[in-house]
């Protein structure tokens, strides 16, 4: 594909003035806008007439083109300029702060989730340690339920003890006149 048109066959044999000059070629419009931009000026002096305003058409074309006003003196930039140094570094200074503080905050979340890693652990092993007092509890309820048992067995030897006693005493004390 070419950047130039393809011209239809029936253009192609006429020639346009402007193909042999180089550059860049206008279409009529844009010929037309150029001549009424160059004719402006002069209609906008002469329009008074139509109101019939002679003397002020007449005035119009005695002032001088407004394109022949003297250029506005030049304009001290060098304030704006000092301002907008100023402002660049004052961008450069909150940059690196910004980098800064981002350093900061990207410490602060990696000791965060240090400590996140380490309040799991520690629950894992609070689960674990609650689960051995829970085993040892069952146990020590276990040897509750025995100590209560032997203690029963023990209260129940000592009163078949003390009542054998009694009984030796009690058999001793009738057989005491069979004793010499």
């Amino acid at each position: 594909m070419s950047d130039s048109p393809i011209p239809p066959p029936e253009r192609a044999l006429v020639s346009s003035p402007d193909a042999d000059a180089p550059g860049p070629q206008s279409t009529r419009f844009e010929r037309v806008l150029g001549a009424l931009r160059l004719a402006m000026p002069l209609v906008q002096r002469l329009l008074p007439l139509l109101d019939g305003n002679v003397g002020s058409a007449v005035s119009n074309l005695m002032n001088p083109h407004p394109t022949s006003l003297p250029s506005p003196p030049p304009v001290n930039l060098l304030p704006i300029e000092d301002g907008l140094s100023e402002l660049q570094a004052e961008h450069r200074d909150l940059c690196t702060q910004v980098v800064q503080q981002n350093e900061s905050l990207k410490r602060v979340e990696d000791q965060l989730e240090l400590a996140s890693q380490a309040a799991d652990r520690n629950a894992v092993a609070l689960q674990e340690c609650t689960s051995e007092l829970q085993t040892i509890g069952n146990k020590m309820d276990a040897l509750k339920a025995a100590g209560r048992k032997a203690n029963l067995i023990t209260l129940t030897a000592l009163v078949l003890l003390a009542l054998s006693f009694a009984l030796n005493v009690l058999i001793l004390w009738h057989f005491r006149y069979f004793l010499p």
